[in-house]
């Protein structure tokens, strides 16, 4: 029993030891990091005063792509060099392990993305007291008083989008939703379905048909937007909430010669998006300006620093993309 009882110590003791030594890894990469921006040691270049750990999820999501690409823009302005780590979007452990290593290594400010179920608030209470300037960033605000968070909503992605299926196709739309992975409520309680649902009861029989949740993977909007067209084939309208489940649902158009006869709202942009707004494929797409949300973190960090309030809950507009359209 005693010889069971210390081989059982033992191998706790080695896995403490190598979870130690990983983090103190880890941690030595964040302080490389910061004496190669010259912010430890010698003194700091007047480009790079401070350094700024950002942690977003590791997702072909374009709405991150444009978030790193505003954060990089307003970089030089708050005098701020990046440090930027990408974990599985599906694991949260990692992003809290990153940002209890940035808090360690005594970085000047953490850029985070925060879903709508996180302890922002406690993540903000934890920064200000080791004297870091904390930014959340992300979609729709979590709960509770937000010291800073930069984002846009949902609800107003949903509403533009049921609004331009519905003032398209009035009374007779039939619509299919493709909604986030990353939402665990019921269809009915998500807040992008909400929006839909509300911007198109101004018309007397419109209404959402059915709903298919995004999986990870490059063929997950394919698979939802055939799924939605086999099972409801009276389906005239899909909208979709991220880039990569409307291309997928774009392509299944494509392919079932459904050009003309399904109205498909889109969201965000990229190159590939554009393309097929361009040829008609994709009637429209809500975008949430996440370059804007990108550099407004940056001036809100920038402020933070210099002694100014955190600015509360920040939420940055969608726009709409129509075909032929200038930006």
């Amino acid at each position: 029993m005693r010889k069971a009882a210390w081989i059982l110590a033992t191998l706790f003791g080695l896995v403490f030891v190598g979870a130690t030594l990983l983090n103190a890894e880890l941690v030595a990469r964040s302080r490389s990091a910061l004496a190669a921006a010259g912010l430890m040691g010698a003194p700091p270049a007047p480009e790079a005063r401070f350094h700024l750990l950002v942690i977003l999820p590791d997702s072909d999501d374009a709405f991150f792509t444009h978030l790193l690409e505003g954060l990089e823009a307003g970089a030089p302005a708050a005098g701020a060099a990046l440090q930027v780590e990408r974990y599985a979007a599906s694991s949260s452990t990692e992003a809290d392990r990153w940002f209890d290593i940035g808090l360690r290594a005594g970085v000047d400010g953490l850029v985070m993305y925060a879903a709508r179920g996180d302890d922002v608030a406690g993540r903000a209470a934890l920064a200000q007291a080791a004297g870091v300037a904390f930014v959340a960033v992300g979609k729709d605000a979590p709960s509770g008083s937000l010291p800073c968070f930069i984002g846009s909503a949902s609800l107003i992605q949903g509403s533009q989008g049921g609004a331009l299926i519905a003032g398209r196709l009035k009374g007779g739309a039939r619509v299919g939703l493709i909604l986030p992975s990353d939402r665990f409520e019921g269809p009915g309680e998500n807040i992008l379905y909400r929006g839909v649902a509300a911007s198109m009861a101004i018309y007397s029989g419109a209404r959402i048909v059915a709903t298919a949740w995004s999986q990870p993977g490059i063929l997950s909007g394919e698979e939802a937007a055939a799924s939605l067209l086999r099972g409801h084939p009276d389906i005239n309208a899909i909208f979709c909430a991220n880039s990569r489940d409307t291309l997928g649902a774009a392509q299944v158009l494509v392919d079932q010669n459904l050009v003309g006869r399904i109205l498909l709202v889109g969201a965000d942009e990229t190159p590939e998006l554009l393309r097929y707004l361009e040829k008609g494929v994709i009637a429209a797409s809500v975008v949430r300006d996440s370059r804007r949300i990108g550099e407004e973190a940056l001036r809100a960090f920038a402020a933070m620093k210099a002694g100014r309030k955190a600015p509360g809950i920040v939420e940055v507009d969608s726009v709409v993309r129509l075909p032929g359209a200038k930006e």
